[in-house]
């Protein structure tokens, strides 16, 4: 009996050595589990930003009158390029003790697929899946305070362009409700629970602003294009050339006094890549270099940004297309392959509207062959072409850059809009992570 006795604590002793093993295991399981709902939850959000218009529950919504794109939807761009979170315009505060009333997003996965809630106002609404799960759950919010300062008055991120995601994981939603995916959060039914912040960046789909209305890498032959520039904060500069400008059947419309001299021949800075003190002659500057030069990356990169959407026109009907993605999509990028074809009568992009910021507003057009246009055509924004061959009359109202000569064939009308490249450089491009501007929390 004394053996058996002893034989007995020795078992249980083991066992219970056993138990905590399990439960370590168990609570090591679901925290990774909930921080990789967190880490899911950024990704999603990230993905999100750089999409088109949704509906409430976060898939595309095409072009309804009523929808909005996620960025539209969740960050206001201040005047200056700053992002700020969308209050919650129905007044209710999406966790009591938090003072900012905002927007929020997030999904939960029902054991085949994510369900997601984007809503316009109020909490997002999740409805717990049945079964025994695990189900893992996330929540997304826009921040630019970081609740570990303690003086979260003022801003953290204050920069343009910047802004913090957070994002709360849980490795499932119970019957007492969503609570682990309030901020701050609170973990129930010993369910894991994580907390991510990370910081993306708008990398801006027009890095820099164009000087003149019409920009070309080497020579203007000739045409009769119309260029306009009467904006005085930009000098009223209508062509700048890295090579020479035939002007005798152009019409250059500049500020009082300055058409004569509103064009800019012999650019060096897109002529001559070579040290001013070198003084060496070299040729027109690299197409690569003129195109870094204006979006901050190489023509690959900037094409395979997330924000991006690649198209042609060999399916015909291109000019309203092309006016349905720029709808569908604000704020993205259009990379045309081949030949930009303006073949019907109508706009590409719209006017920005501050009192509605909800409107597709102007769009950026990469094409890598020729300007074609057939009708009455019209673009609201920035179009770059690697081609010089314009044909029609295209109006661009915004600017135009072209990477070769320009053709004596050209006709048409560019006109420099600020309003319209400044909402470019601050509402369009890719939303990316911010290198080392991350934090983790369980």
């Amino acid at each position: 009996m004394v053996l058996f006795f002893i034989m007995a604590l020795a078992g249980a002793y083991s066992s219970r050595n056993l138990i905590f093993e399990q439960r370590t295991s168990a609570n090591q399981y679901r925290s990774t589990q909930a921080i990789e709902a967190a880490e899911a939850g950024v990704e999603w959000a990230l993905a999100m930003l750089n999409g088109g218009r949704i509906g409430a529950d976060c898939r595309e919504a095409g072009a309804a009158a009523n929808a909005t794109s996620f960025r539209q939807r969740y960050l206001q761009v201040l005047n200056d390029g700053r992002l700020r979170p969308v209050a919650d315009p129905a007044g209710i505060p999406p966790v009591a003790p938090t003072p900012a009333l905002q927007l929020m997003a997030g999904c939960v996965f029902d054991g085949t697929d994510w369900i997601c809630s984007c809503p316009a106002q109020n909490r997002p609404v999740l409805a717990t899946p049945a079964g025994a799960g695990p189900f893992p759950a996330f929540r997304v919010r826009f921040s630019i305070h970081d609740p570990f300062v303690p003086d979260i008055g003022n801003p953290v991120i204050t920069k343009p362009g910047l802004v913090m995601v957070e994002v709360n994981g849980c490795t499932r939603l119970d019957g007492l409700g969503d609570s682990c995916l309030d901020f701050p959060g609170s973990a129930s039914n010993q369910e894991g629970r994580a907390t991510l912040r990370v910081v993306v960046a708008l990398k801006p789909a027009l890095a820099s602003l164009p000087s003149a209305a019409l920009t070309v890498r080497d020579s203007v032959l000739g045409g009769t294009l119309q260029v306009v520039n009467t904006d005085p904060e930009a000098g009223g500069l209508t062509i700048q050339a890295g090579g020479t400008i035939n002007t005798a059947d152009l019409s250059l419309l500049s500020v009082p006094g300055s058409t004569s001299d509103s064009f800019v021949e012999e650019e060096p800075l897109l002529n001559d890549v070579s040290p001013v003190s070198l003084k060496v002659a070299v040729p027109p500057l690299n197409p690569n270099r003129v195109f870094n030069w204006m979006f901050g990356t190489l023509p690959d990169t900037y094409r395979l940004q997330p924000a991006a959407i690649v198209t042609n026109c060999n399916a015909g009907n291109c000019r309203q297309a092309l006016a349905d993605l720029a709808s569908r999509n604000p704020g993205r990028v259009i990379w045309v392959e081949g030949d930009l074809l303006l073949d019907s009568a109508g706009d590409i992009g719209t006017l920005p509207d501050p009192a509605n910021p909800a409107v597709a507003g102007p769009v950026l057009i990469v094409t890598t062959g020729n300007v074609i246009t057939t009708a009455n055509a019209r673009v609201f924004g920035f179009v770059y072409s690697q081609s010089g061959a314009w044909t029609g009359t295209p109006d661009i109202q915004g600017a135009a850059f072209v990477e070769g000569a320009l053709e004596a064939t050209a006709a048409g009308r560019v006109v420099f809009n600020r309003e319209v490249l400044l909402h470019l450089q601050q509402h369009s491009g890719s939303f990316v992570r911010v290198p080392g501007g991350w934090r983790d929390f369980q």
